[in-house]
Parts: structure tokens; sequence; C-alpha cells
């Protein structure tokens, strides 16, 4: 194989160029502006496949001399013959003659793969950058159909999948060394939630979930993932009022902001959560999760340090593991109120009717005694409704529950006390991201997942709903350029940070 030639490649670009604006000059009159404009596109690709040729043709074959010795003392002598390897670009393939240096015994090296930093795939960082971005939007067979329509690539569905497995690799490590944000950016207070979200898996993973089932039960066809959020927030102190009326009474309340939209929109907006990091995970124990979750919000600062807030629902196995790994630091445990308002509702239903306006009071006025702290007092007026009233055996089931829901997560419906504190009480944050890091993706007709293909995309979404994509692609990028080539790189003495200063000017 020969060497890439400069001058053929500049002629073969060049002729393009010049091709592209003829064609526009002779199809002018003929086509409208979205033919042009596809005919257009298609030249582009091509001359962006001449300039990608004119730029290995540029960096040579990796030629360094007669020999290389590698740090261990090792020395390789290069061969006659020029190897090559395939480069699939966004642009197409290219097929890429390189210089070989090989020992008697030792496997070869070729320093243009260095040089060049070539993936370890054929595939190119940015085509296999734009697979991940279509592969956590949509599922692989779209994603493949989308990539040939748009640049009339031909990648199978199943490379995909594999592409996203790679990428998701080097999760743990970029979030071990990934920059804080700044203090100044941070809210008052630390704020982590946890929730879990089932995903649908294929049969064979399906059958590992339950290997018995009871009499009527029904094999199990998801497995929950666990979601973690950490974020900070500044304090927003309400009323138990306030709260009652938004969460009982939405629609009178968004009327009278509408009425009053001049006088509201002077009012301080409500604070949001800051820098939010979210992460779900089906292969990692609910443990890991917990514990990666609340080392991030270690490591971050607040403007309050010692400030930490839990809210979640009710899982009191996960409230447990709560306490065990955040033993030692002083934090706030809240029960969701959203979850409790879904109980109030549930007593009142089965105390007052469905569809019955004396229902809807009696939840509001409910809701605002528990806002106010007097859970047990509630819990003792449902006791007593037991006692002296008669209700269905199905009734009397949903008021038991909702009794001992209030009883066994008492402890965490201070309302009063957080409120006062501005500290947030309902767990949006995970609950939102249960739907668009998990469900969007996870869910859907036919969609079936195993545990592997599930774990690459949940880190792939996770690391993309936080906002940290492109980050995470430029340290992704440096970690396999370390993996693949540190050692010729160091023997070649080539630094290990590819162009740092021209990247620092761009």
């Amino acid at each position: 194989m020969k060497a890439l030639s400069i001058e053929a490649s500049i002629l073969r670009g060049e002729k393009e160029v010049k091709d592209l604006f003829d064609d526009v000059k002779e199809k002018a009159e003929k086509l409208n502006a979205y033919d042009m404009e596809q005919e257009i596109f298609k030249r582009m690709m091509v001359i962006g496949h001449c300039a990608m040729e004119h730029y290995f043709a540029r960096k040579g074959t990796g030629d360094i001399g007669k020999e290389l010795e590698l740090e261990d003392g090792t020395v390789l002598t290069k061969e006659s013959t020029l190897r090559s390897r395939n480069y699939f670009s966004v642009f197409g393939k290219i097929k890429v003659p390189r210089s070989y240096y090989r020992g008697r015994e030792d496997a070869g090296i070729m320093p243009l793969d260095a040089q060049v930093d070539f993936p370890e795939r054929s595939y190119s960082y940015l085509l296999q950058e734009w697979m991940d971005v279509l592969s956590v939007r949509d599922n692989y067979k779209e994603s493949e159909i989308t990539l040939s329509g748009l640049l009339g690539l031909s990648v199978s569905s199943s490379r995909f999948e594999v592409v996203s497995g790679d990428t998701c690799k080097n999760y743990d490590k970029f979030y071990e060394d990934k920059e804080l944000p700044c203090a100044e950016n941070e809210g008052e207070i630390k704020v982590v939630q946890f929730d879990g979200k089932g995903v649908p898996v294929i049969k064979k993973e399906a059958a590992k979930l339950k290997a018995r089932q009871g009499k009527g039960e029904k094999r199990q066809k998801k497995k929950e993932a666990l979601v973690g959020v950490s974020y900070t927030i500044d304090k927003n102190k309400r009323t138990p009022e306030e709260v009652a009326k938004n969460l009982v009474y939405p629609e009178k309340v968004k009327a009278k902001q509408t009425e009053k939209k001049k006088e509201d929109s002077e009012k301080p907006i409500a604070p949001k959560a800051q820098n939010i990091r979210r992460l779900a995970s089906l292969e990692k124990s609910k443990k890991e999760v917990v514990e990666i979750i609340s080392k991030d919000a270690k490591k971050r600062s607040s403007k309050d340090r010692s400030q930490w807030v839990v809210v979640m629902d009710g899982a009191l196995s996960l409230w447990s593991l709560i306490a065990q790994v955040l033993c030692g630091i002083n934090y706030v445990g809240i029960l969701d109120i959203i979850h409790v308002v879904e109980y109030i509702w549930k007593a009142g239903n089965a105390l007052h009717g469905e569809n019955n306006p004396e229902t809807q009071r009696w939840v509001y006025n409910t809701l605002l005694s528990i806002l106010r702290g007097d859970v047990g007092r509630v819990i003792g007026g449902l006791k007593q409704r037991l006692t002296k009233g008669k209700f269905s055996k199905n009734k009397t089931e949903m008021i038991e529950k909702v009794i001992r829901y209030f009883e066994n997560h008492k402890e965490w419906m201070c309302y009063d006390e957080y409120l006062n504190k501005g500290f947030p009480i309902g767990s949006g944050v995970v609950e939102s991201t249960c739907g668009h890091t998990v469900k969007d993706r996870m869910e859907g007709s036919g969609r079936r997942w195993s545990i592997k293909g599930a774990e690459s995309i949940l880190l792939l979404r996770s690391i993309y709903t936080s906002h940290d994509w492109d980050a995470y692609w430029q340290s992704h990028i440096k970690i396999e350029r370390e993996k693949l080539y540190g050692d010729i790189l160091r023997a070649m003495g080539i630094a290990d940070d590819y162009d740092t200063d021209l990247h620092k000017a761009a």
C-alpha cells in the first residue's frame, strides 16, 4: 500500500469544490431551494472526505526512523511495507496507510495511531459521539435510520449498542475527576433524593428476577433501576396555607395569579435546583448509587456547608440505607409531600366518597393540619373515625393503610419545621429524573433490555440529562488516549495532552 499523496488530495478537493459551484450554476434555474440544498450537502460530504484524506496525507505514515526504542529499552524495527487501517468518519470511510514497527517477539506498534489519536474501534470519535447522541434519544433502529438519512452512512443498529457500551466505561472516572461547580453558583442547602423506576427486560433477564411465583402472581417483566440526584438550592420559606392551597386548589391559585400578574411579577421568583447531578443504574447496587450521589453532595460547596436535606417517598428500606450511608452527617429527612397528599386523598375518598366537594374540603383541612405539625392528631382522628363509623371492608382496609403509612413515616413529617426553615418538601427533581432519564428512553412499544445494554444507556442518559455531555466526551477521549497510547507517546517524546495549546487558544 502506498502513502497518501498531499498533492493528489489537494487536486481532488479543488476539483470537487469547482464541480460543486459548476453544479449550482447549471441547476440553479431547474431546482427549488430544497432540492438544491440536498445536492449541495451531498457534495459537501465528498469535499469533507477529501479534506480528511488531505489531513492524513499531511500527517504521513508515522515514520519516525528505522527504529523505535520503548521506555523499557525494547527496540522495534520498521517494516518495509505499510499497513492500512479503516477510519470510518462522519464523511465516510478512509483507508489510512501506516508505518509498522515490530520486535522479535512482541506485537508491533504503529506510531501514527498515537499521533492522530485513533479510537480503538474504526469509528471516529466524532461519529461515535453522534451515534451516542442518537442512541440516548431513540431506539437503535431509528438511530440507524436517522444517521443514514442525515449523512448517508450505513451503520448497523447493533453497532450503536456496542459503541454506547464502550462510551459509558469511563463514567466513574469522569465524575471522580470532574471539576466541582463554583460555590457562588450553588444554593444554600445540599439536597439528595432517591427513587426507583422499573426497566422492562428481556425474558432471559426477567426469569432471574423471581424464580418462583406464588399462586396468581405474574412473572416480573421489569427490573428496578435506582435513581439518585444531588443538587443545591436556596431556602424558600412558605406558610402551610400557601402549600396546601397549591396542592389541593391549584386551579384557584393559578386563576388568582393570572388576575394579579403584574403584582406577582414583582415578587421574588422561587429558587430553583442548581447543578443537578443525576444517576440511574441497574447494575450498581442501591447502596452504591446512594454512596455515589452522597459522595457528590459531600464534595460540593454550599452556602451553608452543614445543612443537608434528604427528600424521598415511603420506601422504608431506602430510608434505612440512607441512615447507614449518611451516618455522621447531620441531615434532615423529609417525606415527599406529594405522596402524603395522595394518601390523604385515599382516606378522603374512603370517608366521603369520590367526586364529593366535601372530600376536597376534608383533604385540604387534613393536609393543612399535617403541614402545621399535627400529624399525630390526624392519625388519632382517622382511628376514631374507624371506631365510630361503619365502612365496607375495602374502605376500612384503605383507611388502615393510610394510618400505617403516616405512623411508619411520622419522624419525617415535621413539615411545620421544614417550611419555617425554607427546606424543599417535594421530591420533584428525582421524580422528573425517573421520567426523562429512564422512562422516556427505556420504555415504549416492544422495548426490552438486557441488563448490560440498559445500563449503558442509563449511564449515558444520566450524563446527558446532567448537562455534562460535552465535558464527558472530552474526558472520555483523553482517558482513551492514555489507555491506548500513553506508553507509545512517552517513548516518542510526545506530550500526553494532544494539542493543548491549540485547544486553549480556541
